[in-house]
């Protein structure tokens, strides 16, 4: 059985494989577009040595934030780049302040600061998130967006959709041509206390347009009222009721519903023309 970090590693590459494979380095620029792999290392794990040539997760994330000009669009499934060593349902609860500079907690700090830099900058960040697993754990992003109508957040829950499930994804993507695909989450320990792998593209417009569809994906259904587009689908592998899109392939061809059928480099895939 594959370890954890040998599956999220085969995912990062299926993910950069299926971009390339939809934006060629010749229309993507050969001469601009580049590739780095990004990673995070505990802290006080003087033998876990940092490869040298691959970048750090919060120097990326601090990157695409400072460097943004026009956009910024996050998927995100939670966030706490805020260390909160005295809020019960947090696992930074009882841990001092000295603690959390040991632990490089101020590393989320500065990532959550370029954040809001770029919010303040009128940079038009948009976030997709899942509602997080404490009542508090989108409230940063909540934070980013008030006051500010140039930041819109947006929630999906999938449960809503398939019964179950949730927004997984860590995607930035900045000015449409600089993108990071990882497993990172939007939490300070994922910079500098837990084994973290992706990959960060810079300059590269066609493959950021690739990645965009998925985000884009995520952003329409956060407007749909699942009551209206989605049905009941017999599953005949399993054998159990599932609930599903209307548009799924569970359900027979004349019982889905209708929806404008883009290009897969188009960027709003879920244009549906009606109800049923």
């Amino acid at each position: 059985m594959p370890s954890s970090l040998h599956r999220r590693r085969l995912l990062l590459l299926v993910v950069a494989a299926a971009a390339l494979r939809g934006a060629p380095l010749a229309d993507a620029g050969a001469d601009t577009c580049k590739a780095w792999l990004v990673q995070s290392i505990p802290t006080d794990m003087p033998h876990l040595s940092r490869i040298p040539g691959v970048l750090s997760t919060g120097d990326v994330l601090q990157w695409l934030s400072g460097n943004a000009t026009k956009s910024l669009d996050i998927l995100a499934q939670y966030w706490q780049f805020l260390p909160q060593p005295n809020n019960p349902k947090s696992g930074d609860y009882g841990f001092s302040e000295s603690d959390m500079r040991r632990f490089g907690a101020d590393e989320g700090r500065r990532v959550y600061k370029a954040l809001e830099n770029a919010a303040d900058r009128k940079i038009k960040i948009r976030i997709v998130q899942h509602s997080g697993f404490a009542p508090d754990f989108d409230q940063e992003s909540a934070d980013l967006a008030a006051g500010r109508p140039n930041v819109e957040n947006a929630t999906v829950l999938f449960e809503d959709w398939w019964g179950s499930g949730v927004v997984h994804a860590k995607v930035w993507i900045s000015d449409k041509k600089d993108v990071y695909i990882g497993s990172a989450n939007n939490d300070w320990k994922s910079l500098t206390q837990v084994k973290e792998l992706g990959i960060y593209f810079a300059g590269c417009p066609q493959i950021a347009k690739t990645v965009e569809v998925y985000f884009q994906n995520l952003w329409t259904l956060s407007t749909l009222n699942s009551t209206f587009y989605t049905k009941q689908a017999w599953d005949t592998q399993w054998q159990v009721s599932r609930k599903v899109p209307c548009w799924s392939h569970f359900l027979q061809p004349k019982e889905r519903c209708r929806f404008a059928s883009p290009s897969a480099g188009h960027p709003y895939h879920f244009q549906l023309t009606s109800h049923m």
